[in-house]
């Protein structure tokens, strides 16, 4: 019998890495036949009217990628190198979306040319997925027709179609295939030096990637070894290190992107542990079990992603995206089990702790917590594992079956009918959520699959059996996965329509800039997506400042001011701290802000307010001026401890900012030439000086800005005394200030936002933004970079084991 596990490169002319290359015409098939898939499932993108941004399942393409590929394309040509944003919320560092300028390379494009060009970058990235696991198994031995099956049940899979809309999705397939494709290689043929580039690629998607890349290849590459070379402890653990330095080398590399990256994403609440059970909870203890939703879900989305509805009409536990999500072709499932028939002792063992591996996080929800670190209990990552898994035992027995004909029939007849009896049962819990659409084609796919093999068998046509399987596999990924792919989008006529982020929007905030060239922000009562769920990131869009802001990474000193005025409640600051209104009708808060203009539909609202007035419309749209509005950098000489601030109620904390600047423990101590005010001298103040008074004392002493730029702001100010010069924007490390040429102490104020510690007297004020970690991360890649060099000239190549 043929194992084709255990084949080597050396036996098959085709899988030597020398020789592979040169049967372009292979690879050159295989591309088309992947071009020809991919151009049936989006058809309706590439020759048809949609665009690829997604309005239902959280409207996360509309409301988050699109604006963020957007606000890349104007950054990269304005300032340069992403860097500190005052779109985002009310301000902070975008450094951590730096590897989209690889991953993502439609933010070179003009923004006009972004959302056309969605379709063909998805295009490219299923392409290289299909081509790189192609050779991944065909280095495995796997034959021509099972690594092609492979590669279309991978870059059609229910994880990389969700990447059209979610394109981290996306990235992390085509990332970690590419490290897995770099292991195989060094694996089989010594040569190490994809290994360090396809690590550094995987830190690009986030540097929490970098995790989740060392999970893999800490869970394949010991594995993969012994299946090769068997229980060589030794030589195992020796080849294992050697490797994983290489792997580290990678990180290096990268340092100077995964530094200032880390720094950016550890200063979140996602990141950091500040806020408890961000997104969603980890589960109360190790074997607890989930719901009986959840189980079914789990099950169910294996026979298609959207069994249990597709978008807003997903019916199964927690949300489209998020929930279990495995389907990479029918004929993987029944194929799985016969990786056992015919394997050795060995094999079985190891195939079994891999299924053992997937099997326990879904059994127990716990182990998923862990391994997302508990910071969720999604599935999203681990289902790309699961499919990773599931595609590598199923193509290896597939491939035994297209060599010599290995089939147990009792096996298969076995496994047909327990997929059938999971989806015609009369379970309650299963019907309730299974699409009738969907379970009947999946009935007949495996029915069909199942008498190819049999027929293929008993004929002795192995061979053309396995190819009509290759052809109904493509067949049936174009069915279902059209079904994924074609919700409801964005239409291309609707780009030069004058509805959605090309609506009136772009005229106001024209005129708005055309009249006024300071700072200010913006507060825009309506998301212009045309996502069915409201959008927070406008102003990275219209390129404004405002302070609402959708990101899973917002930073962690926004939310927690946010949470202190009580613009977030405590309640809600797991949900709140992703899709955040910011500072969205509260009024003394939003002058203390620095919002000057309010554009709106709710105009009643507004025309009570006594602070606004009409200075503009636009059609439906009003434009209000914020006659309240206070400069960007306000001076105080008094302070209000930070223990006093949080006893006050939210209209006095409102209040409160707009007369002192709020110092915790540690800085007072620093300050002491600041004098404080109490509670009973706040109170008067509140109650006996007018907020007229206020605005127009901090308006004549507020720093004058002479030019900002979103990484630098230069100005005047004259202080009197000892003073802190408090900027509306969330406290980061990186910025750093300059008073008449030397450096002046940059501290946390008002429960998050930023400070400067200023002397009485003149002075000309510079505040530089440098993004933490750069020099030194970029330190460590240029040596990295060196011993790669060297080390891949003096030894390209480690020891291999041989098969046995």
């Amino acid at each position: 019998m043929n194992d084709s596990s255990n084949a080597s490169p050396k036996s098959d002319p085709d899988l030597r890495p020398g020789k592979l290359a040169t049967k372009r015409w292979r690879i050159v098939a295989v591309a088309l036949i992947l071009l020809v898939v991919g151009g049936l499932i989006f058809s309706d993108f590439v020759f048809g009217a949609k665009l690829l941004l997604y309005k239902e399942s959280g409207g996360d393409s509309v409301n988050e990628t699109y604006p963020i590929l957007i606000h890349l394309s104007d950054y990269i040509r304005a300032h340069g190198l992403p860097s500190w944003s005052f779109s985002v919320g009310m301000g902070q560092s975008i450094y951590y979306l730096i590897g989209d300028l690889i991953l993502e390379p439609v933010v070179w494009l003009p923004r006009h040319l972004i959302a056309p060009s969605l379709v063909y970058l998805h295009l490219a990235k299923t392409l290289i997925v299909g081509l790189l696991f192609w050779a991944f198994l065909r280095f495995r031995g796997v034959c021509l027709p099972a690594s092609i099956a492979g590669a279309l049940g991978l870059a059609f899979s229910a994880d990389m179609s969700m990447g059209a809309c979610w394109v981290t999705s996306a990235d992390e397939t085509l990332c970690f295939t590419f490290a897995l494709f770099a292991a195989e290689l060094a694996i089989v043929s010594g040569r190490w030096s994809l290994l360090p580039i396809a690590v550094a690629l995987s830190g690009m998607v986030t540097v929490f990637h970098l995790y989740l890349c060392a999970v893999l290849l800490c869970a394949y590459v010991p594995a993969r070894l012994i299946e090769r070379g068997g229980w060589k402890s030794g030589t195992v653990w020796s080849l294992s290190w050697r490797l994983a330095i290489y792997a580290v080398l990678g990180v290096g590399i990268g340092a100077v992107v995964f530094f200032g990256s880390a720094y950016v994403l550890l200063n979140t609440p996602r990141g950091s542990a500040i806020v408890g059970k961000f997104a969603f909870g980890a589960q109360s203890h190790v074997f607890e079990l989930g719901t009986p939703l959840y189980y079914v879900t789990a099950v169910l989305r294996q026979f298609a992603a959207d069994i249990a509805g597709t978008g807003d009409a997903y019916i199964g536990w927690r949300n489209y995206y998020e929930g279990p999500l495995s389907y990479c072709t029918l004929a993987a499932f029944l194929f799985l089990p016969q990786a056992f028939v015919g394997a050795t002792r060995r094999q079985r063992i190891l195939y079994g702790s891999f299924l053992c591996l997937i099997a326990i996080p879904v059994v127990f929800p716990w182990f998923r917590s862990l391994f997302w670190l508990f910071r969720g209990d999604y599935f999203r990552t681990f289902s790309l594992f699961t499919i990773f898994v599931l595609l590598v035992l199923s193509t290896t027995a597939f491939s035994r079956y297209a060599d010599s004909g290995t089939l147990n029939l009792w096996v298969l007849a076995v496994t047909l009918l327990g997929l059938l009896m999971l989806l015609h049962l009369p379970i309650p819990q299963i019907q309730q959520i299974v699409n009738n659409r969907l379970k009947w084609p999946v009935t007949v796919f495996l029915l069909v699959y199942a008498l190819l093999l049999v027929i293929g068998q008993r004929a002795k046509r192995e061979n053309i059996a396995t190819w009509a399987i290759v052809a109904l596999s493509a067949i049936e990924l174009v069915w279902f996965d059209r079904i994924t792919v074609n919700g409801p989008t964005l239409l291309k006529s609707e780009l030069s329509q004058r509805i959605g982020y090309n609506d009136l929007t772009v005229d106001v905030i024209k005129d708005i800039k055309s009249s006024d060239a300071g700072f200010c922000r913006i507060t825009k009562t309506w998301g212009s997506s045309l996502s069915n769920h409201p959008s927070f990131n406008d102003a990275m869009v219209f390129g404004y400042y405002s302070t609402p802001s959708y990101s899973s990474f917002n930073n962690i000193n926004y939310i927690n001011f946010l949470v202190t005025v009580g613009a977030i409640g405590p309640e809600n600051v797991a949900t709140d701290s992703q899709w955040s209104l910011g500072l969205m009708w509260q009024s003394v808060l939003l002058a203390f802000a620095c919002e000057k203009y309010a554009i709106t539909f709710e105009t009643k609202l507004f025309d009570q307010a006594k602070q606004y007035e009409l200075i503009h419309q636009y059609g439906n749209i009003h434009v209000y001026r914020n006659t309240t509005f206070v400069p960007f950098g306000l001076v105080f000489d008094q302070y209000i401890p930070s223990y006093v601030f949080l006893g006050m109620s939210e209209s006095m904390k409102s209040e409160a900012l707009l007369r002192a600047v709020v110092l915790d423990e540690t800085n007072v101590a620093r300050n002491n030439e600041l004098s404080p005010l109490s509670m009973d001298e706040l109170e008067s103040r509140i109650n006996h000086v007018p907020l007229e008074d206020v605005i127009a004392r901090d308006r004549s002493t507020a720093l004058q800005i002479e030019s900002f730029d979103e990484t630098r702001i230069a100005g005047k100010v004259q202080l009197e005394s000892t003073s802190i010069l408090v900027f509306q924007m969330p406290f980061d490390r990186g910025w750093h200030a300059f008073t008449n040429g030397q450096p002046a102490p940059v501290i946390k104020v008002d429960a998050g936002l930023t400070g400067v510690i200023l002397k009485r007297g003149q002075h000309d004020l510079e505040l530089k933004y440098r993004q933490p970690f750069l020099v030194s991360g970029a330190l460590i890649s240029l040596i990295s970079l060196l011993a790669f060099a060297v080390a891949a000239r003096k030894w390209p190549n480690v020891p291999i084991i041989a098969p046995s």
